[in-house]
């Protein structure tokens, strides 16, 4: 079985996950075409004047029509290229690169004049793309992650909770991904366990479509590093790099953790987490993703002494079994300068 999850809000990766505008015009746009724009889309909070791909400068709707409802300010400006307000014009705006954390963006917006704080802030893609952010959307986003960070320690013990009482292990799964989502953001997650025939997915998060079987990644350089040095593994780039190749079932992510699950000798699986944007993993978010996967490790456990509770016959197939014996390929365990320079391993904690 395979577990998809939908939740109405997920802590955001970085800026770009939120829902922007992208209404922008040239200066010499006639006022009135703008003006027509706005009263036609009551959730834009202004227009970007941008030339070339090159941002000029914003004009809020506020600003806007507080401009033209000025005595003559139809007269005035209506029929003129909105460049001519060019007093409302906020010519050094700095666009916001898409990578950037939602308090990075909120720091920024309020750093601005006490009369701009409020303004719209545009965030600039890798491809050149301007999008302009309501900042209530922004502020309203940060309120959100702060309330879910603030609670790590409540999280954890519902989840504990859940395994003391025997919950249905898919269930669990998906309350776990569901929680680990708003303390570590993410786009995908998956929890991954050994079989008797290799690695399999049991649950995951954000994926549009996957495989059901992972096999390749046990002959995995990254995964042979994470088990050898009983590490978790910080991968940025992940989507350039060589040795991803037989990890390609999780998809191309720009930035991806993964945390063993270990117990003595065996590994058990592992999690992934994949983010599509340039943003690295803080030790925090290091140290809070093993957390969960220690939890999830426990449910596996709990699963792998119920089927050896339930047989016993020295023929069958142990799930636990260690990796050391089964049949591999002898690479997983190569660790070799270039993936030492390309991986850079950690130590959760640290």
């Amino acid at each position: 079985m395979i577990t998809h999850l939908l939740d109405k809000f997920q802590t955001p990766v970085s800026i770009t996950d939120l829902s922007g505008h992208e209404f922008s015009v040239t200066p010499d746009t006639n006022t009135e075409k703008v003006v027509e724009e706005l009263e036609n889309r009551p959730d834009l909070p202004g227009v970007m004047i941008a030339e070339n791909g090159q941002l000029l400068g914003v004009i809020t709707r506020l600003k806007l029509f507080e401009r033209l409802g000025h005595r003559f300010g139809v007269e005035l400006f209506l029929q003129k290229p909105i460049i001519q307000l060019k007093d409302l014009v906020h010519s050094h705006t700095l666009p916001l690169q898409a990578h950037i954390r939602i308090d990075e963006a909120i720091q920024y917006a309020l750093s601005r004049p006490a009369k701009d704080i409020y303004d719209p802030v545009v965030i600039q893609h890798a491809d050149g793309r301007l999008i302009l952010l309501d900042i209530n959307v922004l502020m309203l986003a940060q309120s959100k992650a702060l309330a879910s960070m603030s609670n790590i320690v409540g999280n954890l013990e519902q989840i504990d909770i859940m395994i003391s009482k025997g919950w249905n292990q898919h269930e669990t799964f998906e309350k776990i991904l569901n929680l680990l989502c708003h303390v570590v953001p993410y786009h995908q997650a998956a929890v991954l366990a050994v079989d008797e025939t290799g690695l399999r997915f049991i649950a995951s998060s954000g994926y549009k479509q996957h495989a059901e079987r992972a096999d390749d990644i046990l002959k995995s350089d990254i995964y042979g590093i994470m088990v050898k040095h009983r590490q978790a593994v910080y991968v940025p780039a992940a989507h350039q790099g060589i040795a991803w190749h037989d990890l390609e079932c999780l998809g191309l992510p720009v930035a991806w953790l993964g945390v063993p699950f270990l117990q003595k000798d065996r590994s058990l699986g592992l999690l992934s987490i994949s983010r599509n944007v340039e943003r690295p993993f803080s030790s925090e978010e290091r140290e809070t993703a093993q957390a969960f996967a220690q939890r999830i490790m426990k449910i596996i456990e709990i699963e792998i002494d119920e089927l050896n509770q339930k047989h016993q016959h020295p023929q069958q197939t142990d799930h636990s079994a260690p990796f050391s014996n089964r049949k591999r390929d002898p690479s997983v365990w190569f660790y070799g300068n270039t993936y030492q320079n390309a991986i850079a391993p950690f130590n959760i904690g640290d």
